[in-house]
């Protein structure tokens, strides 16, 4: 499920004027220092600076404070969310119609239900599911979107580890999904 194409478009505006102002900010990213080096940096390089970002995510009040593309309070509001970031390793369990299924690699574990922004999650990841990615999450809306930089690892998972994936999955189902990063929400 992806978000609505309105949402997708706002949130490209955002958060690439946010991690190439951050990486500015730190001093240079793997070449990056604005949105335009941002949106022509490679897929790693973008990982690299969004990652300074979530290592200094104080430069998210610095960005609002300072407007450096223009946008309004109301697209500003929303950027404030993603202090609420999840980082880290996920197995993408599967793919259902309303959501793709990440389950953290820590305990306690901990079941998500996150939305692609312009592509299916599926299509991001060429290995079948379950695989194992490193990947951030971040709130948009009410809901929980992957930001699209995700690393793939080449894992083979054998029928057990399947099999308890898909047990956590059920669990989960049962007790309630994580369908926000809101601090306090419970399923």
């Amino acid at each position: 499920m992806l978000l609505p194409p309105e949402e997708a478009i706002l949130f490209l505006s955002l958060y690439p004027s946010l991690i190439g102002f951050a990486a500015g900010r730190l001093g240079g990213v793997a070449g990056i220092v604005d949105v335009k080096t941002f949106r022509s940096a490679s897929n790693w390089d973008r990982i690299k600076a969004r990652d300074r970002l979530l290592d200094n995510i104080s430069l998210i009040n610095t960005f609002i404070d300072e407007n450096p593309d223009g946008f309004s309070e109301k697209e500003l509001f929303n950027v404030t969310k993603w202090e609420h970031f999840v980082r880290g390793q996920f197995f993408v369990e599967r793919d259902l119609k309303s959501y793709t299924i990440f389950i953290n690699d820590q305990d306690p574990l901990k079941v998500y239900s996150v939305l692609g922004l312009t592509d299916e999650i599926v299509e991001l990841i060429p290995s079948p599911l379950p695989t194992l990615v490193s990947a951030v999450l971040l709130p948009w809306k009410g809901r929980i979107v992957c930001d699209g930089l995700i690393l793939v690892h080449n894992i083979a998972f054998g029928s057990g580890i399947r099999s308890n994936l898909a047990e956590l999955y059920r669990q989960a189902k049962a007790q309630g999904i994580i369908t926000s990063l809101k601090p306090g929400w419970r399923p």
